[in-house]
C-alpha cells in the first residue's frame, strides 16, 4: 500500500497528451452510424424469442423516401413480438453518443395486439453478454411514418455491442398480419452545441404559441459563427400578471434532457415593444428525473434594453446534478417586476442550446481519495447563506409507513460519519437525522405536498409542524455535542431550547464514528456516542397526553440526512461522509438500512436529494471505497480518459470509470481506485480522447 508521503511525489501533467487534438473540434467527436438499407438489410436480422417468429426482407423500394428499407412480417397466427438486431460496427461508448432514431412505418391494414395499438416499442442496447440497457417509447398507435427518437440516458454504459428494437404485443397475439417498414436508423453522436430546438414548426409539447414572424439568427455560442435556422420561428410567451409569479410555460422534448452533460444551458429573448415601460422578469425551472419537483435554474428581469432586439442568456446546467441527468421537461414562469403594474407582457424565446467550452481540459487538481459512502458539502458563498444545509430523503417506498418510535419499541436510528471536520477548523458544523410527520402536511392546506416538494427540500424541519432529530455538532469552543430535539403542531419554527437533551463530549477531537439513538419504550431514550458514552432521557408521553395524540404516530413520515452550516459562514464549503445508516424497530425490522456501497448513491435505496432553497444544488455525492485519489479537470464534456505512468514513457489506462461534477458546475473529478497507481512512488496523470 502507498504511504501519505507519496502525495507530495505524485503530480499530474499540466498539459494533456496529443491524442487530445480531436477535442477541440467544434462538433461532434464521433461520426453519426447510419443504417439507411440503400442496398440491403446491412447485417440486421431477428432476434425473437423461440414461438415467435417473423420474417425480415429487404425491401428495395418502400423507404421513407422512395428507396430501400428493412421489412418485417409477422402472420397474425404465431408471432407477438419483432426483435431486430444489429453489431454495432465497433463497441459503443454511450459517454458520446445523444440518441438513436428510427423512421418506421407500421402498414395501415395490419392487425393490432390491443385496442388500435400495435405494441410497445423500445430501443435497447447489448454488451458482448447480452445485457438489456433499455429506451423505452411506450404504445404505438400510429401506422404510417413516423420519427421515433430515444435519448441515451444514464448510466451511460461503456462497451455496447449490440443494437436492437423490440416491438412486442405483450403476449398478446395480432388478430391480423402485420407488416412493418424501418428506415434510416440513425444513433447520434453527443454535440457540442446541441440546439435542443430553434422553433422551426409549431410543437405542441411547448405550452405556447409558435410565432412564425419572428426569429433569432443562432449564434453558435462555441465559434461565434452566426447562422439563420430555417423555417423562422420562435416560442411567443405572454406574462399576465408581472407584478406576480404568472404563467406555467412548459417545454418537453422527446426523451430527457441530461443537464450534467453540458455546462450551459442558454437561450435568446426577445421582449415586445408593445410592452411599453411594463417589466416582468422570468425564471427557468426545470423538473428532476422521472418528473420530480421543478427546481429554480436561473432567471432574469426585464429592463428596457431588451426591448425590441434579441438577447442571449446562459444558466449553469451540469451543478445540477444527477437529479437532473434524465430531466423530462423544463418551465419558464413569469417573475414579479418592479414598477408594480399588471399589465401583459409579451416576449419570444429561441434557439435552445445546451454547450460547453470546447476548449483542451487541463488536469488542474490532484487530492486524495474520500472514503466509501455518501458526501454532503454546503455551499460556499460567503455570508450569504449561512443556514445552508444539503441532504438526501428516504425513498418515497419508505415514507409512506411510520418510521417514528411510537408504539414500535425498541427501536434504533444510527449513522456513522467519516471526514468530519474537527471542531477548531469548523466550529457549529453539522451532521443530522430528521423525523418529519407526513400527515400533518396532508392535512395543512398551507403546506406544498410532503411527497413532492416537502421530500426534497433540505430545512424541511423548518416548515414541519411535527419533528424530531438527532444532530451531532463541533462546539463553538472546541469538542462535539449530540442534541436530541423535537417540536409539535409548530409550523415554520424551530424546537424550542427546552425540548432538547444534549450530550457533551467537551475533549472529543472529532465527531466520527457511530452514533446511535435508541428508545427503549415510547418515552425513555438513549444517544451513545461513538466512543460508547451515553446520555438517556425521557420524552413526553406522546401517546397519552391529549396535547400530542397522534403526533409521533403518523402514516406517512420522512427520514432525512444531511449537514448544516448551522448559522456559521465560517463553515463554508466544509463536508462529511455518511458511511452508512441504520433504522430499525421491532415492528418492521429493518426499516432502512444503506452502506452506500452502490454503485451510485441509489444502488441500494431510491434516495431523493434533498437541497436548499437558497443556492439549489445537488450537494450529495456518492464516493466510491477505495479511491486512492481524485483527479480534476476543468470541463464536464463527457469521452475524457484518464491515463497514469511512472516515467512519462508508459502509459495505462488509471481506471477511473467514476466521475462526477462539482458544484461549480466547470469541473469534473474522476476517482483513481487505489489497485490501478502505478508500481513507482511517482506518478503522473494526463487525458486523452
Amino acid at each position: 500500500m502507498k504511504t501519505n508521503s507519496i502525495l507530495t511525489r505524485w503530480i499530474y501533467s499540466t498539459a494533456a497528451t496529443v491524442a487530445l487534438a480531436g477535442a477541440a473540434s467544434l462538433c461532434q467527436a464521433q461520426s453519426p452510424i447510419v443504417y439507411n438499407f440503400t442496398n440491403g438489410l446491412q447485417g440486421w436480422s431477428g432476434n425473437e424469442p423461440g414461438g415467435a417468429p417473423a420474417t425480415y426482407s429487404w425491401n428495395p423500394t418502400n423507404g421513407s423516401t422512395g428507396g430501400g428499407c428493412m421489412q418485417i412480417s409477422i402472420d397474425g397466427v404465431t408471432a407477438t413480438e419483432m426483435d431486430p438486431i444489429v453489431t454495432l460496427p465497433s463497441t459503443l461508448n454511450e459517454n458520446q453518443y445523444l440518441s438513436v432514431s428510427i423512421h418506421m412505418m407500421i402498414d395501415p391494414n395490419s392487425g393490432v395486439a390491443g385496442v388500435n395499438e400495435y405494441g410497445n416499442l423500445q430501443a435497447v442496447f447489448r454488451n458482448a453478454s447480452y445485457s438489456w440497457d433499455s429506451i423505452w417509447f411506450g404504445a404505438v398507435t400510429a401506422s404510417g411514418w413516423n420519427t421515433y427518437n430515444f435519448v441515451i440516458a444514464p448510466p451511460y454504459q461503456t462497451a455496447e455491442k449490440y443494437l436492437q428494437f423490440q416491438l412486442s404485443g405483450g403476449g398478446n397475439t395480432y388478430n391480423a398480419p402485420l407488416t412493418n417498414y424501418i428506415d434510416n436508423i440513425t444513433i447520434t453522436p453527443l454535440p457540442d452545441p446541441w440546439v435542443l430546438d430553434a422553433f422551426t414548426a409549431s410543437d405542441a409539447g411547448i405550452g405556447s404559441a409558435w410565432d412564425p414572424t419572428e426569429d433569432a439568427p443562432f449564434t453558435n455560442p462555441i465559434n461565434h459563427s452566426v447562422t439563420n435556422i430555417t423555417p423562422a420561428g420562435s416560442w411567443e410567451i405572454q406574462i399576465v400578471n408581472p407584478n406576480g409569479y404568472s404563467g406555467w410555460n412548459q417545454y418537453q422534448p422527446s426523451g430527457t434532457m441530461d443537464l450534467t452533460r453540458y455546462q450551459y444551458f442558454g437561450f435568446d429573448v426577445y421582449l415586445d415593444n408593445s410592452t411599453g415601460t411594463t417589466y416582468g422578469g422570468m425564471q427557468v425551472l426545470f423538473f428532476k428525473n422521472g418528473w420530480g419537483s421543478p427546481t429554480y435554474v436561473g432567471g432574469l428581469s426585464f429592463n428596457a434594453s431588451m426591448v425590441g432586439k434579441w438577447t442571449h442568456f446562459d444558466f449553469p446546467s451540469a451543478s445540477m446534478g444527477s437529479s437532473f441527468n434524465a430531466s423530462p421537461a423544463f418551465a419558464i414562469q413569469g417573475t414579479p417586476g418592479q414598477d408594480g403594474s399588471t399589465a401583459t407582457i409579451t416576449f419570444h424565446v429561441d434557439n435552445l442550446v445546451f454547450w460547453s467550452p470546447a476548449t483542451l481540459p487541463v488536469l488542474n487538481g490532484l487530492v486524495p481519495g474520500t472514503p466509501g459512502g455518501v458526501q454532503f458539502t454546503v455551499d460556499t458563498d460567503g455570508t450569504a447563506n449561512p443556514n445552508d444545509q444539503e441532504g438526501i430523503s428516504s425513498p418515497a417506498t419508505n415514507n409512506l409507513q411510520n418510521n417514528f418510535w411510537i408504539y414500535q419499541t425498541p427501536a434504533s436510528y444510527s449513522f456513522t460519519l467519516v471526514n468530519f471536520p474537527a471542531p477548531a477548523a469548523a466550529p457549529g458544523f453539522d451532521a443530522h437525522m430528521y423525523l418529519i410527520n407526513g400527515d400533518s402536511f396532508a392535512s395543512d392546506t398551507n403546506e406544498a405536498s410532503f411527497t413532492g416538494y416537502q421530500a426534497t427540500y433540505s430545512g424541511v424541519p423548518w416548515n414541519a409542524l411535527d419533528y424530531a432529530g438527532l444532530r451531532v455538532q463541533n462546539g463553538m469552543n472546541g469538542g462535539v455535542e449530540a442534541i436530541f430535539e423535537w417540536k409539535t403542531n409548530s409550523p415554520f419554527s424551530n424546537p424550542p431550547t427546552n425540548n432538547q437533551t444534549v450530550l457533551n463530549l467537551p475533549t472529543a477531537a472529532s465527531a466520527n464514528g457511530t452514533w446511535t439513538l435508541t428508545f427503549s419504550d415510547n418515552t425513555d431514550a438513549t444517544i451513545t456516542a461513538p466512543n460508547g458514552t451515553t446520555k438517556s432521557f425521557t420524552v413526553p408521553d406522546f401517546v397519552n397526553d391529549p396535547n400530542y395524540s397522534g403526533n409521533f404516530s403518523p402514516g406517512t413520515s420522512l427520514i432525512q440526512y444531511g449537514a448544516s452550516k448551522n448559522g456559521n459562514t465560517n463553515d463554508n464549503g466544509q463536508s462529511v461522509i455518511f458511511a452508512d445508516v441504520l433504522v430499525t424497530n421491532i415492528d418492521i425490522g429493518t426499516v432502512l438500512a444503506d452502506d452506500f456501497s452502490g454503485p451510485g448513491l441509489n444502488a441500494n435505496n431510491d434516495w431523493q436529494v434533498a437541497e436548499y432553497y437558497l443556492d439549489a444544488s445537488d450537494r450529495a455525492i456518492w464516493q466510491p471505497a477505495g479511491t486512492a485519489y481524485w483527479v480534476k479537470w476543468n470541463t464536464t464534456q463527457a469521452g475524457w480518459s484518464v491515463q497514469s505512468s511512472s516515467d512519462l514513457v508508459n502509459w495505462t489506462d488509471a481506471g477511473v470509470t467514476y466521475t462526477y461534477v462539482d458544484t461549480s458546475g466547470t469541473n469534473t473529478l474522476g476517482a483513481v481506485p487505489i489497485t490501478n497507481l502505478p508500481a513507482a512512488n511517482a506518478g503522473f496523470f494526463r487525458l486523452t480522447k
